[in-house]
């Protein structure tokens, strides 16, 4: 599953691939673009399937209402 973070320190928003056991079990997780541990996860996103590009941060898209949608904005 993929997991969508939020950089607390850079407002970095981004995802990461694990099983539920390895966040079950506390799974350490770091901002990839400043390396802060500092970051939140966003439940209002779920992707079972493949990454969506959360890392992108325009603003809406065509297929997305833009709030947490598609784009990560």
């Amino acid at each position: 599953m993929f997991y969508t973070f939020v950089c607390n320190s850079c407002q970095e928003v981004f995802e990461i691939k694990a099983s539920i056991s390895e966040i079950s079990n506390g799974l350490k997780v770091s901002c990839p673009k400043c390396a802060s541990s500092d970051v939140t996860r966003d439940y209002s996103k779920i992707n079972i399937g493949t990454s969506a590009g959360s890392s992108a941060k325009s603003s809406s898209c065509s297929t997305c209402s833009g709030s947490k949608g598609c784009c990560g904005s």
